[in-house]
């Protein structure tokens, strides 16, 4: 019997049998840009939350008072703070600004307070806009708005957080749910606090400020070829010649690799510029392209740029805390990063005309002919209007050359950094720690060379999770090999009187990190030294030497008050400041080298090593990575640590 013979009331055989999978359904999204014919009352438009709505984004009064009341250049994203205020159904929102935007916090207030809510859509109006056509979702939206509350009116409280603000680690959202607030803006430095670890919702306004980066490109345009001008002229006149000849094919081509950076305010200005130097953007000058063919314009300009930003993940390209920068740009492959850049920027311009002409600049690198030699140069162009940011990048690559540009003076300085100065400060710190503590030699096979590359998995495995006998003995007489670090160490402490490390945990807003505080108590303990957990919004030195043994008499109850001290706050309080104190202040990552975990070789020399040779080493730099996830054990973004709670390692 056939299957056609099958008798179609059976219902085993109501269908034919097959052997292929059903396909899977696919359920395809309508664009918002279909057209109004085409679309029936099914089509599902699907709406993005972030997107501001027209009530907020054409209010032709705000945008008045806005421009009216606040500067031109500043963008405080007023409508994207109304939006988020009127989508989370806030009633009471903290307003956190740093002391150089403290003068605008009373006006925002006033326009925030002013159109919030006061120009919202019908409700029934807005819900029938989601769109949503499933029963399903019909459903689960008729329960939810049965239980929801009637939607605010207007903000009831508005407060302003008038605490000193460093940078974005000092965000203070438990100060703001202790005033009872639903949203806190927290306005001029990056996200670094995650929003999950918040205990109210936050918004970070990044505060962008829009400079002539035009100027700032030509600034550094005419200084390198003034500098190449003098230089041709002085070897002229080494060689006895009189006349300078401009188009001598013998002049090296000079190429300057800019490694353009700034804060957070210039993220925009930053990227403009570098594509600027590179030749990108239309309104530049040719001589300045970075091709072969430039190097002969019209105004026989030896020097040509190209230019990359860099990065410190999870930071945005090109920005620099004080804490943290990115390391090793000295030795990178430059020219593997800039075809990276040129490639990611050809991609999101294939629609552009000229997007073929950009990849195929990727793969033309200035390259020496026959009968002509090219000198390259390697410079940080860094745009900020101080130089604390600045320092950050010099102390992690002190053999670069740093130009800073100040977008309010409209000057370009060059900028010097005493990093043998602060690397013998800090030795000598460290070198107090561990004879305080009767450290000893540390094993070669504890070491873990930081500035050689090491990742944060390496230094990892390294950390003691058990006590070592040999670190808390006391120092021998014996004599140990000058090379050493260690060598010079020797214990003037009694191991009678226990020994007191204090540890302190930054509270000025998020500042200090509970799972870094619990990582360094742990590994004291396991160390068997007593420490003592202090919480302090500032650290001044007058505060801890009434803690300290300088002013505390010695006492083998008391262990003679804290010997030395750990600050979970900022490391630059250390790198600038920890000379000033009565004994010393280290950051942690200088808290791990003194125990030995970590070896950083930039910081140990021979006791009687020349300032030459300290120079040598210090072409690797010094560890700034506290919000880097590159970082160790001491850094924020490490394992646990990013969650930002107390764990427990053991002992």
């Amino acid at each position: 019997m056939t299957n056609s013979e099958v008798n179609p009331s059976s219902p085993s055989s109501s269908k034919p049998p097959s052997t292929t999978k059903r396909a899977p359904r696919i359920i395809r999204r309508k664009k918002k840009t279909s057209s109004a014919t085409s679309s029936s009352s099914s089509t599902t438009t699907i709406i993005d939350p972030n997107e501001i709505p027209p009530h907020i984004q054409n209010n032709t009064q705000l945008h008045h008072v806005i421009s009216t009341t606040l500067p031109p250049d500043y963008e405080f994203e007023i409508p994207k703070t109304i939006w988020r205020i009127e989508r989370s159904c806030a009633t009471s929102v903290a307003l956190q600004l740093p002391e150089g935007l403290t003068m605008y916090a009373s006006t925002i207030g006033d326009i925030l307070v002013k159109f919030a809510y006061r120009f919202q859509p019908p409700q029934e109006e807005n819900d029938n806009d989601n769109g949503e056509s499933s029963s399903k979702s019909k459903d689960r939206s008729n329960k939810d708005s049965s239980k929801s509350k009637p939607r605010p009116k207007e903000i009831k409280s508005l407060s302003i957080l008038g605490d000193v603000t460093y940078g974005a680690c000092c965000i203070d959202d438990l100060s703001a749910r202790a005033l009872g607030c639903d949203l806190l803006v927290h306005y001029g430095h990056s996200c670094l606090v995650p929003l999950t670890c918040t205990v109210i919702p936050c918004l970070y306004v990044f505060v962008e400020i829009r400079v002539d980066v035009g100027h700032l490109v030509e600034c550094v345009r005419l200084t390198f070829e003034e500098e190449e001008r003098l230089r041709r002229l002085e070897r002229q006149h080494g060689e006895g010649k009189e006349d300078v000849d401009e188009s001598s094919e013998a002049t090296p081509t000079r190429i300057i690799e800019a490694l353009c950076m700034g804060t957070v305010q210039f993220r925009s200005a930053v990227v403009e510029s570098s594509q600027r130097l590179n030749g990108d953007v239309n309104d530049v000058p040719s001589d300045s392209a970075s091709s072969s063919s430039s190097t002969n314009n019209t105004t026989n300009s030896r020097v040509l740029f190209q230019a990359i930003v860099p990065q410190a993940k999870p930071l945005s390209p090109g920005e620099v805390l004080g804490c943290t920068a990115p390391s090793g740009l000295a030795t990178m492959d430059f020219q593997a990063a800039l075809s990276k850049t040129r490639r990611r920027r050809a991609r999101k311009a294939a629609a552009a005309e000229d997007s073929t002409n950009n990849a195929s600049s990727t793969t033309t690198n200035l390259t020496p002919t026959e009968d002509e030699t090219i000198v390259r140069e390697r410079v940080m162009i860094f745009l900020a209007d101080g130089r604390f940011h600045l320092e950050a990048a010099m102390i992690s690559n002190p053999s670069l050359r740093a130009l800073r540009y100040d977008p309010y003076g409209k000057t370009l300085t060059e900028e010097k950094y005493e990093i043998v100065q602060m690397k013998r400060l800090r030795r000598e710190a460290i070198r107090s720690v561990r004879n305080i503590l009767g450290i000893r030699a540390i094993p070669p096979t504890r070491r873990v060379d930081v500035i050689g590359g090491s990742g944060g998995d390496d230094i990892a495995n390294s950390v003691l999770r058990q006590p070592m006998s040999s670190q808390l003995a006391m120092s021998s007489s014996k004599s140990q090999s000058p090379s050493d670090p260690s060598s010079s160490i020797s214990s003037s402490s009694s191991s009678s009187s226990p020994i007191t490390v204090g540890i302190i945990l930054g509270t000025l807003g998020r500042q200090g990190n509970p799972a870094i505080l619990s990582r360094i108590r742990s590994l004291l303990h396991s160390r068997g030294i007593r420490s003592v957990i202090v919480l302090l919004s500032e650290i001044f030195p007058k505060k801890l030497e009434m803690m300290s043994s300088s002013t505390i008499s010695s006492n083998p109850a008391n262990g003679g008050g804290v010997r030395a001290w750990v600050q979970i706050a900022c490391p630059r309080l250390s790198i600038d400041w920890g000379h000033h104190f009565c004994v010393p202040v280290l950051s942690p990552f200088e808290l791990f080298v003194a125990l030995g975990e970590v070896v950083d070789t930039s910081l140990w020399v021979a006791e009687d090593a020349k300032e030459e040779e300290e120079k040598k080493v210090d072409t690797d730099g010094y560890p700034m990575d506290f919000y880097s996830k590159s970082g160790g054990p001491w850094a924020n973004y490490y394992e646990s640590n990013r969650e930002r709670k107390v764990v427990s390692y053991g002992t």
